[in-house]
């Protein structure tokens, strides 16, 4: 009786996974933190305002000085 009850278990799960369901304890992501978001038009990445002139640009592009992101060095000279 029970290995009938795990068997139809594990058939559920496996029935579950194939129409795209997703198992906490199955599924874990590495690190939660790391992981982009996948949308519609593709990865999204996070972007940041420029504290001088406003223009937005990636994170990575980001040129950080004294806590505040600039977009160029044009930028951050202007603000020193």
């Amino acid at each position: 009786m029970l290995l009938r009850l795990i068997l139809l278990a594990i058939i559920g799960i496996v029935i579950y996974r194939l129409f795209g369901g997703k198992v906490p304890f199955l599924d874990k992501e590495k690190n939660p933190k790391e992981q982009k978001k996948e949308h519609e038009f593709g990865q999204i990445e996070a972007t940041s305002e420029c504290a001088s002139c406003g223009t937005y640009m990636t994170e990575d592009d980001a040129l950080i000085y004294q806590k505040k992101a600039y977009c160029s060095t044009k930028c951050l000279e202007k603000a020193k």
